[in-house]
């Protein structure tokens, strides 16, 4: 069965592939590949990749052409093509044979609205109920898919997609060739109450005008579902690269680095400050008010309530170096076993005491 989303009848030799990702061929480099597919199934004419340990023992059973391997794992007695990032080479070799979208017709759909003193670029395809406020600059080549939302006063750059239903609230402004998934909502305002205890009842929480807007740089992702809050005092900003999963929080006056990639359900609190090329796994909690270091890994279900120094892989809640964890969690399983041994050597030397203290008595003199 063919997939729908590689290019109908499209094929390239090995050395081709090779070349394409600055690899090196082991074995026939004339072997015609027809696409890619996960090592499990792969099939004869198609390439597979690896990339995690965890998966070198399927090599042994793929049924797949030709395997994109790190230098370590050439021999494995099939066609290969060898590289120090099988991620990224299959990558770069899944975008040859991916399907090309079909061309679209430009232009405003009549149910869109589009304020009267908007502007908006060349080529742009504004689908039905998309709608544009007032003053609102939307750029050249930009789509606004069904129930997109552009508020009053918003700049949206070049060659930018937003997609179904997704929110950009008043004034924030987004870069060229960014991505904004569904349901997402851009500059919303965030959770800013202060306690006002000599409210009557209901009123307790009075709400902080949210003065600041939500930045997205160039090249910034925003997954589904996704809140990113405007600013309360100054800007939420989304540095240029970002890549953002889906269900992710991002609070007010947060600054998100350069080239950082946020797994899903992960939370953010205000004023926190994320480093470049950082990444935090799934279901994350960074504290607010915190600094996160360039290139810093935090693991999935960690919760961050500290500055984290650049560099490292942290783990845990609180996090902690990774090490530190696992030697923490080695221990876990044994914790009620250690609970009776220690009880047991409590008794002992309680006995011991006790032992001693009457030996103690026979022994004195004034006794």
């Amino acid at each position: 069965m063919t997939s729908t989303i590689l290019k109908a009848h499209m094929t390239k030799t090995l050395s081709e592939l090779a070349a394409h990702v600055g690899g090196e061929v082991i074995g026939d480099g004339g072997l015609v590949i027809h696409g890619v597919r996960p090592i499990g199934d792969a099939t004869e004419g198609y390439i597979t990749f690896v990339s995690n340990e965890r998966y070198v023992r399927k090599l042994r059973t793929t049924q797949a052409s030709a395997v994109i391997v790190p230098p370590q794992h050439k021999d494995i007695g099939k066609p290969v093509i060898v590289t120090p990032n099988p991620y990224l080479a299959f990558a770069r070799i899944l975008r040859l044979f991916a399907a090309e979208p079909e061309p679209r017709s430009t232009g405003v759909h009549p149910s869109a609205v589009v304020s009267p003193s908007a502007k908006l670029g060349q080529d742009v395809r504004l689908y039905p109920f998309a709608f544009v406020g007032d003053h609102a600059v939307v750029g050249d080549r930009v789509t606004l898919h069904p129930g997109a939302y552009v508020g009053h006063g918003c700049q949206i750059g070049d060659d930018t997609v937003v997609h179904a239903n997704a929110v950009i609230y008043d004034g924030c402004q987004v870069g060229k060739r960014c991505v904004i998934h569904a349901n997402a909502s851009i500059g919303n305002s965030g959770l800013g109450y202060a306690p006002d205890p000599a409210a009557g009842a209901g009123r307790f929480w009075y709400p902080i005008p949210q003065m600041g807007i939500a930045v997205l740089e160039d090249d910034v992702a925003i997954g589904p579902g996704c809140s990113v809050n405007r600013g309360a005092l100054g800007n939420t900003i989304i540095r240029r690269g970002a890549k953002i999963g889906g269900h992710v929080v991002v609070a007010h006056n947060v600054e998100i680095g350069e080239d950082t990639i946020i797994v899903d359900q992960t939370g953010i609190a205000g004023t926190a400050k994320i480093g470049k090329r950082v990444t935090l796994a799934g279901q994350v909690a960074i504290a607010g008010h915190i600094e996160i270091g360039d290139r810093v890994t935090v693991g999935g279900q960690s919760g961050v309530h500290q500055n984290l120094p650049p560099g490292g892989t942290w783990l845990g809640t609180p996090a902690v170096p990774i090490d530190q964890t696992r030697k923490v969690w080695a221990i876990l399983p044994r914790l009620p076993e250690l609970r009776d041994t220690i009880r047991s050597l409590e008794r002992k030397v309680a006995d011991l005491e006790a032992k001693l203290a009457a030996l103690s008595a026979r022994n004195d003199p004034s006794k």
